[in-house]
């Protein structure tokens, strides 16, 4: 007992014991490898958002988001065109079904059936089409495919 009581003095006297240091160094070190995989993950999300930044200012993909844009503009004119307002259309494309209802919601009313819709549209491409088609409005490459039902 009296070796006990002079062992905890020591202790107390020279710092922590070793089972306790060994903790603390431990802690460290794991505080460490976090921070470290902390500033990886950032350096790489950094690298990874100037790269995705680059290739959207390159000229090419402005040129290919200016054609996107003006396909879009292109089959809203062909729908307000080819269409009446407030008419039933049912989109017969299930490629382009979003793409479709969203851009005639405004001017006609989609329908889930064709059995309740006068029209049917749908975006084929421009050059399946042959000089009869009635497709009339033709969309850098697609084309609105407009039929009476």
């Amino acid at each position: 007992m009296i070796r006990d009581m002079r062992m905890r003095g020591r202790a107390a006297q020279h710092g922590p014991s070793v089972p306790a240091a060994r903790g603390h160094a431990r802690r460290r070190i794991g505080c460490a490898v976090i921070a470290a995989a902390a500033g990886v993950t950032l350096g790489l999300s950094i690298h990874h958002g100037l790269q995705t930044t680059t290739a959207l200012l390159r000229p090419q993909a402005i040129r290919s988001a200016v054609v996107a844009d003006r396909r879009e503009q292109c089959i809203y004119r062909a729908i307000r065109q080819d269409l009446p307002k407030g008419a039933a259309v049912y989109i017969n494309d299930p490629v382009h079904v979003q793409r479709l209802a969203e851009l005639s919601t405004l001017w006609a009313v989609p329908q889930v059936s064709p059995a309740t819709a006068r029209w049917t549209i749908s975006l084929v491409p421009s050059s399946s089409l042959g000089p009869g088609s009635d497709a009339r409005s033709r969309c850098y490459g697609l084309a609105l495919e407009v039929r009476r039902t």
